[in-house]
């Protein structure tokens, strides 16, 4: 058949109405000699299909069926079963690299639904970088320990959360695994249907590393504002599976609040946050009929003195003071340093502004020292005097 037919038949498939949106973005988002455009308009016809097909009601359904399959976990497993429950703060992004017509505009979804969806694997992978970053902190000095080939969480950690590590996520001696983990994790689900969207990067340098003109590169994203549910459980016959079902919810808590997940982290995608203490589930305010006459009725609470205000800090652990401030510290990010200025010349962040002061100190940082001190909104007293 010669290529101009197979070109036009091509051409014509690209055409038929298609109701996935993955399918779409997968196989049928190809353009023939398009030029810097036609990535977007492929991108903006994938984001109409799923915009289309977000109401609709087999997303919807997606979610349902994912929550009572949630529910048939831990009616299966009991008190080994975890789950937590935290709300997408910035923008997501998951699988960037995955196989498609068009490049780095892959998003994880359900195959099958195109629910948008965070696997197990990369749910434990972040736990297992945040379990590495807390072996390898120095919280005297606010430093990272050296990484290298034979450092292991043994080495690094203290005795309790090395053991604990080890047995959430499996044996790391760097001569072969020995034993996987105690702790499965199941992976991430929103409770509703979340929003795609649009965003773009704009690369100033060829392949080859020469300047070129700026030229924005469109790619897919989650929207931040949904309720997402991270589930996991502890193996049958585990020892100390509370211990390990607690540490486990710590640990993806700080690793998401603080790291974040997929791609782009250090420029502050994939962050979550702990939902609002006075947003609840609507189906926990609602009192079931059948078993509210039979319920006796409760005296209201009584009114109670209010406790006196205690001194809030602007870093309530270590996690949150390195994320924000001694990560910072590195030439592509000191401009994100900035803001958090004004908030360590307050009286009650005085200990973390310590802690900073002791970093820059550190030979690590000698060059940050230099870029810092060129930098007319941060003040100078706060650098290591000359000698």
């Amino acid at each position: 058949m010669p290529m101009l037919a197979v070109t036009k038949r091509v051409a014509g498939f690209l055409q038929r109405r298609c109701e996935s949106w993955n399918l779409r973005l997968d196989k049928m988002s190809f353009e023939l000699d398009g030029d810097a455009s036609s990535k977007t308009n492929a991108l903006r016809t994938v984001l109409a299909t799923y915009s289309t097909t977000q109401t609709a009601t087999h997303l919807v359904n997606a979610c349902q069926r994912k929550e009572r399959f949630l529910e048939s976990l831990h009616r299966q497993h009991g008190d080994r079963f975890g789950i937590l429950e935290l709300v997408a703060q910035s923008r997501l992004l998951l699988h960037l690299g995955r196989a498609s017509v068009l490049e780095n505009v892959g998003l994880y979804c359900d195959r099958t639904t195109g629910l948008p969806l965070i696997p197990g694997t990369a749910l434990k992978g972040v736990v297992s970088t945040w379990t590495c970053w807390r072996a390898h902190f120095n919280p005297a000095d606010g430093s990272f320990r050296e990484f290298n080939d034979d450092s292991t969480r043994r080495h690094n950690f203290p005795a309790e959360e090395a053991r604990l590590a080890d047995s959430i996520l499996g044996d790391n001696s760097p001569n072969g695994s020995e034993h996987s983990g105690e702790v499965i994790f199941i992976g991430g689900f929103p409770v509703t249907p979340p929003k795609l969207g649009l965003d773009i990067v704009n690369p100033h340098h060829d392949i080859e590393g020469r300047p070129i003109d700026p030229k924005p590169n469109t790619f897919l994203c989650i929207e931040p504002g949904i309720r997402w549910r991270f589930a996991f459980y502890v193996r049958l016959g585990a020892p100390d599976a509370a211990q390990l079902l607690v540490a486990t919810r710590c640990w993806i808590e700080e690793a998401l609040t603080q790291l974040g997940i997929g791609a782009k982290t250090a420029a502050g995608y994939g962050r979550f946050a702990k939902p609002s203490p006075t947003a609840q589930p609507a189906a926990q305010n609602q009192t079931n009929p059948q078993t509210a006459p039979n319920q006796p009725q409760q005296e209201p609470p009584q009114p109670q003195p209010p406790a006196p205000p205690a001194p809030q800090t602007d870093y309530p652990n270590i996690q949150t003071f390195q994320n924000r401030v001694i990560s910072r510290l590195n030439p592509g990010q000191l401009e994100q340093l900035k803001k958090e200025i004004e908030l360590l010349k307050k009286p009650e962040n005085e200990t973390w502004l310590r802690q900073l002061k002791t970093a820059l100190a550190s030979r690590d940082y000698r060059e940050i020292r230099k870029k810092l001190s060129e930098k007319d909104w941060f003040p100078k007293e706060w650098l290591p005097q000359q000698k």
